[in-house]
């Protein structure tokens, strides 16, 4: 019964969280766009739809995903997001990173790489999961590990009111067949949504907006409400940073 339940309030957070991020894009026809970790190209498409782009492009590290995506139209590359994109500097207008860098060890190295791509001028749409969430936060008074966070690879332990209490990370990827292994790329970073702002306000962006998706145990308009008046406590935050202009 609670599984099922974190499960629908997971699903009510996760598509109030897309729609943030989309409601985040510049309408531009002309945009050159990257998805960081496209997975299957489906939210890559909506992300396309929201900016209205001719094209869009989308790197993953994990091949098995980018097949679906290619038969979506979106040029999809494979790519190790840990070392240097297969991209030359200042040719994207847009960069969106969506549920990725609470997967990324070397973060100094990935938001040097999301600069580098980005023409001056250009924004960066980051969006995932909030350690400051309140049911994070309420496992952690009640002596839990985090909901966030993947302390090992062979199973997801730490926290028995997690609906993948003991289940094995490696088993996640046949669920939707999406070929993602979370023992391979284990959640190992999450942030709170200051320290996701400072983060990039460290390597020169500048901090443009935020919004927070999914406030639990609410869900719908209760939740959307809430993520408006505390973003900070919500379940996903998502940030909007730019690439100042050369003087």
């Amino acid at each position: 019964m609670l599984s099922r339940l974190y499960e629908y309030m997971w699903t009510q957070a996760y598509m109030q969280n897309i729609a943030a991020i989309c409601s985040l894009l510049q309408v531009s026809q002309k945009a050159r766009v990257l998805d960081i970790g496209c997975g299957d190209g489906k939210n890559t498409l909506r992300f396309q739809q929201a900016i209205g782009c001719e094209k869009i492009t989308g790197i993953d590290g994990v091949r098995g995903r980018l097949d679906a995506a290619k038969k979506r139209g979106v040029l999809a590359l494979h790519a190790d997001l840990e070392k240097r994109w297969p991209f030359k500097s200042a040719t994207m207008d847009v960069v969106i990173t969506n549920q990725v860098i609470e997967h990324i060890v070397d973060l100094d190295n990935f938001i040097m790489e999301v600069w580098r791509v980005l023409v001056p001028g250009g924004y960066c749409v980051v969006s995932t999961e909030n350690l400051a969430s309140w049911h994070n936060i309420a496992s952690l008074v009640l002596g839990f590990q985090d909901f966030s966070h993947h302390l090992i690879k062979r199973a997801h332990v730490g926290n028995p009111l997690s609906p993948h209490y003991n289940e094995k990370t490696a088993s996640w990827s046949k669920k939707d067949n999406s070929g993602f292994d979370d023992s391979t790329y284990p959640h190992i970073k999450i942030l709170t949504l200051k320290s996701l702002i400072a983060v990039f306000e460290a390597y020169g962006f500048s901090f443009e907006q935020r919004l927070g998706s999914g406030y639990y145990p609410f869900v719908s308009g209760m939740s959307r409400l809430a993520t408006w008046l505390d973003p900070f406590h919500s379940h996903f935050i998502t940030i909007k940073v730019q690439k100042p202009k050369y003087k």
